[in-house]
């Protein structure tokens, strides 16, 4: 008969068995989900496809028809262009050549003095693998680095080839006339086809996920329930997020203000999608007159989206008033005070016509603390090191088809531990996914195809799906790109129909072996976990705009110019953090959860408050009426009082910590006049955003 101890921990084994089972099966539907959202369409998502499909094809027949060597570069470095608007590509372009030529003048350079010696010629790999590993973390273009380290990872293996040097230097300049023509032929072929000149991605989403928020709240406030389209719709946008429009904003040439706006905006909206579906799949207990209010909302955004598209400046809708603790978790009064918020954004007041529209400074190819910053250099050694280590292991076992795992360690290197892990997993299964394509093409189509026409219908078949991967979200867009470039390295690398499938399989086990490397080495050396990166690079953002003088003056606004610069980045670098601690799987990962949501929700209000601060320091600048007015320094003070309060929030335990400082902290909400000074108005507003963002802050924290 069974001991009851032994009954006993059959029975905690059989429950922990099952709790396993349900998490696992519970991750595998959930990545399922993502998956399914992220490859649906979405406006503008088919036309780029075509795009990039038909000048795929383009370049590859113009390069196979000169029987350029190599010719898969030309086919694929247009991918790293691709940007929403020609003007952007082509400023992109641009930073990609500069990048190439050094690279090509590198590999040339190398090719004539360094090959007699193996020693030197070895030290020469070392240093280009560095230089390439500091340029990806140094440089402004990352998409730029990435071409130098591609090429140059490409031109390490071709000074390894048993070739004659007239061999080795004709193909090194191919490759660089290989790529010159793709990326001619990307920017005619985007020019031509792009219909709409004039609307950019950023504003296609954001009018796109305003009328969506609208249609779900009519449906809502007219008593019916959303039909599941619409609510497909909706957890699609939901779940995916606005990582692809705040990628697509950097590549626009906005004014600082106008940049600012939308990138407020965008934050913004991001949330409401949130509320909203909150809203539609959870439906807690009614407000008071709810259907009233949505049906008030719902004109609100009508009205909204009208004026944006009309170019006219959103009339100012006033902050609904403060609600107790249950009715301010509802859904409808976050997107209440979300949509006044955003009229804000928008309002006429914050513009001065006074005021210089000030440009951004175009950016040049490095960033400015390229040679200052520390961890530039660490980043550097981490990435050289593990590809240092594949070089020495495919050479010692003498496989030199493995060296896919030079780029591997090149392209997937990112500053904190989980961006990384993010962007190795997706260079395998995007180049799997690709030999995959590839397989199929060489054993079952290409045998029974005649002519180029066949041919080129086939590239163009697997360049539409990797590329209608590569539009998705940042998150999973990179398997797109590894599924192009597998294909084409198998059917591209030689002008000649190629029989084997050798390429295939040493590329998915070099990808295998950098992948091994970054995990043991990379991951292992000044290793930084996204969520304790993301906390405290928001801690410090805090500060940054804590800090930020209360009046402007001329001697100092070159520094401001830094600080206001640093800001802007850390808020990009801040949402990239959060969407990689989605796959960090610490054992503070519920924590690590919890801090990123809690990111999530404050930012965009926090984003406003540094849009209101610098509109203050702007207007102090040319001394308007009312800029001595004594509320607007206190609301400074205030909004400075509520970031520092904030700060280290975002991991704070209720259970351990019961009465945090900022519960203390009361932010009265001032009044605004009938004929303030713009000045004054701006104050009042950030001043009753601060107490806003205090109320957000401490429901999250008691929630």
């Amino acid at each position: 008969m069974p001991q009851p101890s032994s009954l006993f921990k059959e029975a905690i084994i059989a429950s922990f068995a099952s709790i396993a089972a349900q998490h696992r099966r519970s991750y595998r539907s959930g990545l399922w989900r993502l998956v399914r959202c992220e490859l649906e369409p979405y406006p503008g998502r088919l036309t780029k496809v075509i795009q990039y499909t038909v000048a795929t094809v383009v370049a590859a027949i113009l390069v196979l028809t000169f029987q350029l060597p190599s010719a898969v570069f030309g086919v694929y470095y247009p991918l790293l262009l691709m940007k929403d608007t020609p003007a952007a590509s082509f400023r992109a372009a641009e930073s990609c050549g500069l990048f190439l030529l050094f690279a090509a003048v590198l590999l040339l350079t190398g090719a004539v003095f360094v090959l007699g010696s193996p020693m030197l010629h070895f030290l020469w790999v070392v240093c280009t693998l560095f230089l390439a590993g500091w340029l990806i973390e140094a440089a402004e273009d990352p998409s730029a680095a990435t071409s130098f380290g591609l090429f140059a990872g490409t031109g390490v293996d071709i000074l390894d080839a048993r070739i004659s040097p007239e061999v080795r230097f004709q193909t090194i300049l191919y490759i660089l006339l290989s790529l010159a023509i793709g990326i001619a032929t990307f920017l005619a072929v985007q020019y031509v086809l792009d219909i709409d000149k004039e609307t950019n991605g950023v504003r296609r989403g954001l009018h796109a996920r305003l009328s969506l928020v609208c249609d779900c709240l009519e449906v809502i406030s007219d008593g019916r329930v959303p039909d599941p389209l619409l609510r497909r719709r909706m957890r699609q946008y939901s779940m995916i997020g606005t990582g692809r429009l705040r990628h697509t904003l950097l590549g626009l040439h906005y004014s600082r203000r106008v940049h600012d706006e939308q990138a407020a905006a965008i934050a913004l909206i991001g949330n409401m999608m949130d509320f909203t579906c909150e809203l539609v799949d959870a439906p807690s207990r009614p407000v008071p007159n709810q259907r009233e209010r949505l049906r008030e909302l719902v004109n609100a955004i009508d009205q909204l989206r009208e004026d944006l598209l009309a170019g006219r400046v959103p009339g100012l809708r006033s902050l609904p008033a403060p609600q107790p603790g249950e009715l301010r978790r509802s859904p409808v009064y976050r997107l209440e005070y979300s949509v006044a918020i955003l009229t804000e954004i928008y309002s006429s007041h914050l513009i001065s016509q006074r005021v210089p529209e000030e440009k951004q400074k175009p950016k040049g190819l490095l960033r400015p603390d390229a040679f200052a910053d520390p961890e530039i250099l660490r980043f550097a050694l981490r990435v050289s090191l593990a590809a240092i280590s594949c070089y020495v292991f495919y050479w010692a076992v003498d496989w030199p088809g493995l060296s896919a795992a030079l780029t591997t360690c090149i392209v997937t290197g990112l500053s904190s531990a989980g961006a990384s892990r993010q962007k190795q997993m997706l260079r395998f299964f995007g180049a799997t996914a690709g030999g995959i394509l590839a397989f199929v093409a060489q054993i079952f189509i290409l045998p029974r195809v005649q002519s180029i026409g066949g041919f080129t219908l086939a590239l163009a078949g697997a360049t539409f799906c990797a590329t209608w991967v590569f539009t998705s979200s940042p998150r999973i867009a990179y398997a797109g790109r590894q599924m192009a470039l597998s294909y084409e390295l198998v059917h591209l690398s030689d002008p000649r129909y190629n029989v084997g499938l050798t390429q295939v399989r040493d590329r998915v086990f070099g990808i295998f072996l950098g992948l091994i490397a970054m995990w043991l080495i990379f991951d292992r050396l000044w290793t930084r976990p996204a969520a304790p990166t993301m906390t405290h690079l928001f801690d410090d953002t805090l500060e940054l705009i804590a800090e930020l003088p209360a009046c402007g003056s001329l001697d100092h606004a070159a520094s401001v110019t830094r600080q206001r610069d640093t800001i802007d980045r850390n808020f990009d670098k801040i949402r990239d953090l959060a969407d990689a601690v989605l796959l960090e799987f610490r054992r503070e990962r519920g924590y690590d959860l919890t801090a990123r949501s809690r990111i999530r929700s404050w930012q965009p209000l926090i984003r406003i408050i540094f849009m209101l601060r610098i509109a203050i320091l702007r207007r102090g600048l040319i001394e308007e009426p009312g800029a001595d007015d004594p509320r607007v320094a206190e609301a400074i003070a205030v909004s400075s009082r509520v970031l520092r309060e904030v700060r280290g929030m975002t991991t704070v335990d209720v259970s351990r910590t019961p009465d945090p400082p900022l519960a203390a902290c009361f932010v009265p909400i001032p009044q605004a006049g009938v004929n303030e000074h713009p000045i004054v108005r701006i104050a009042i507003s950030l001043a009753t955003l601060s107490a806003y963002l205090r109320e957000d802050v401490l429901l999250d924290l008691f929630s």
